[in-house]
């Protein structure tokens, strides 16, 4: 009798203990799946799959160049302003020239003198003694003489710009005018990282956008040859197709349809922040596998973009890396991933 109470009562504690023993593991594995980091996770996609190429940029006119007298001297009159359209050989300003000599006499007799060599040398031109050399210098003689000088438009087109003011005392080549010329057409000049420029091609098409108006047409006609001190973007330039009413200085966004490079058509793009211990081409990525367990990868990469990072080693399309909240996560562990809206 007393071995039969005794054989219950080790039955009974045994079926206790497992039961203790299986809401301890339960108990266990909800805090482990409570415990894991909370991570982000982005699947990540090769580099022709990104999308275009995105940037912002300056309208203006392809040929805008800088109107300067040739010689010193004080500006008589300004005959235009910013804004203005003027035509080919108008008359913009006047410059009375402080070079010909302080003397005003003395000015007067080179004028002459420069006069009657002109007339004299045109006779003998006339007569064919003379070459067409020879009585050019003497015409030049003239122009250099005068105590003014003209300058004119060079080409139909806008002043963008004013840059004197009358009665100002200028050196010469000092920029007077900034000058639109019209027949060269509007380009937007716009800044890409050294990456993205591998990528574009002349004639490349592309979209420019302002703000509050339709996209409009373009084509890239320019890749920079060489990154600007400081920043290292190179300069593209696109051509925009329909440009009547935009304005030199207007800022627009580009979109050009580029093409993947040959050297990065198996790169895969990764958000900045999922890459760790980066140094030259190397770095690691957490990938999250489909039972949310990170593993940590060694990648090589080959550059950095406006959207991420290029990796060309290491990565698969599809593979699901860890986007934020990597510097938590250790190998091996379980993560929480947050969801996405």
């Amino acid at each position: 009798m007393q071995k039969a109470n005794l054989f219950q009562f080790l039955t009974l504690a045994a079926a206790g203990f497992a039961l203790l023993g299986c809401g301890a593991g339960e108990d266990t594995a909800a805090r482990q799946e409570n415990e894991g980091p909370l991570v982000e996770i982005v699947a990540v996609q090769p580099l022709s799959a990104a999308g275009t190429i995105q940037a912002s940029g300056l309208i203006g006119y392809k040929r805008e160049p800088q109107l300067a007298f040739t010689s010193p001297g004080v500006v008589s009159a300004l005959q235009v302003d910013a804004g203005d359209v003027v035509r080919r050989g108008q008359r913009l300003a006047v410059l009375r020239r402080t070079s010909v000599g302080a003397n005003t006499d003395e000015a007067a007799l080179a004028r002459a003198n420069a006069v009657r060599d002109l007339e004299r040398t045109q006779e003998l031109f006339d007569r064919g003694f003379v070459s067409q050399a020879r009585l050019d210098d003497a015409r030049l003689a003239v122009e250099r003489a005068r105590d003014t000088s003209t300058l004119t438009a060079p080409a139909d087109g806008v002043v963008l710009r004013r840059l004197a003011e009358t009665s100002q005392t200028v050196a010469a080549g000092a920029p007077i005018f900034v000058f639109g010329e019209t027949a060269s057409g509007l380009v937007v000049r716009a800044p890409v990282s050294s990456t993205e420029a591998a990528r574009v091609r002349v004639g490349d098409l592309a979209n420019v956008s302002v703000a509050g108006g339709a996209p409009l047409q373009g084509r890239v006609t320019r890749v920079g040859a060489k990154g600007a001190d400081g920043t290292g973007a190179f300069e593209v330039e696109v051509d925009i197709t329909g440009a009547e009413g935009l304005r030199s200085g207007t800022v627009a966004q580009v979109e050009i349809a580029a093409a993947a490079g040959a050297a990065q058509e198996s790169a895969i793009l990764v958000p900045t922040l999922s890459l760790l211990d980066s140094r030259a081409d190397q770095g690691v990525v957490f990938v999250v596998d489909a039972d949310n367990i990170a593993r940590r990868r060694s990648v090589r990469t080959s550059g950095v973009t406006q959207d991420g990072v290029l990796v060309v080693e290491g990565l698969a399309a599809g593979d699901r890396v860890v986007s934020a909240g990597a510097a938590y996560v250790q190998d091996g562990a379980t993560v929480r991933i947050a969801a996405t809206t």
